[in-house]
């Protein structure tokens, strides 16, 4: 005998399983029911999770307030001039200026950056000779900088790994570009969310806004600081060729100005 049934065609599954009418099927039926609308709720779940949690921290965009820029907005005020320009202003032409996307370079050994910083927030006090910025990068950036220094281990995301300073190029005279200045940072809040490391910091003592053709934030790796060569990460915030617009400032900024 070859088998239970010498025939295939002579099994009937249904008979087996009974009339689609049967518990078994209403049970697989609810089953294959209760995974779809399982599955459709927490794809929703996950795309509302990743909307809700992937902005920036509001506590990241506080404008930091300190004595100079307190005097700074009081002679604002006191200006009673009709054409005067607004006390903060910032620059956004697209999304592309404001995240690294320089690829690697193989002849000068550059790793590539692309994506690895991005601004948040940006706020430039001109009479107050002042810059505020917010940057943020994901956990994969520490990993892409463990490979490009091969630092042989993860990087702690808790800890600052890179030192980040203004670079601000000053007008020449016809074509030639100006000096260059660099103003030194300091980090006034501290923040992770998810996979986002946040930090915000303040640029004070600006050469005067008169002067100056551009302003780029640079990032380099904390041990490899050397600000002759280029920098692992590079974002401009100014320049004279783009469109100021007013940064509207919020309650909370206005009266930590005047208080």
């Amino acid at each position: 005998m070859a088998g239970f049934f010498s025939d295939p065609e002579d099994y009937n599954d249904e008979e087996e399983r009974g009339p689609k009418g049967s518990p078994f099927w209403r049970i697989v039926g609810k089953t294959l029911k209760a995974i779809f609308w399982a599955t459709i709720i927490l794809i929703n779940a996950l795309l509302f999770w990743r909307i809700f949690s992937s902005g920036t921290p509001a506590k990241m965009k506080q404008v930091d307030v300190d004595n100079s820029l307190r005097s700074a907005y009081a002679a604002y005020l006191a200006d009673e001039s009709a054409d005067k320009p607004p006390f903060a202003v910032y620059q956004r032409e697209n999304k592309r200026r404001n995240i690294t996307d320089e690829k690697a370079d193989k002849e000068t050994g550059f790793p590539g950056n692309y994506g690895y910083f991005a601004l948040a927030d940006q706020v430039i006090f001109p009479s107050a000779r002042q810059v505020q910025v917010t940057f943020r990068y994901n956990l994969s950036t520490l990993s892409h900088l463990s490979e490009d220094y091969s630092l042989g281990f993860d990087p702690d995301p808790d800890l600052d790994w890179f030192d980040v300073s203004l670079r601000v190029v000053l007008k020449g005279s016809g074509e030639e570009e100006g000096e260059t200045v660099r103003i030194p940072a300091v980090c006034v809040l501290s923040d992770r969310q998810n996979r986002y490391c946040y930090r915000r910091l303040v640029f004070r003592d600006l050469p005067d806004f008169d002067t100056i053709s551009a302003i780029y934030v640079d990032f380099y790796y904390n041990d490899d600081a050397d600000y002759e060569l280029k920098p692992y990460g590079s974002l401009c915030i100014y320049s004279e060729e783009y469109e100021i617009r007013e940064y509207k400032l919020d309650k909370d900024a206005l009266k930590k100005l005047t208080d």
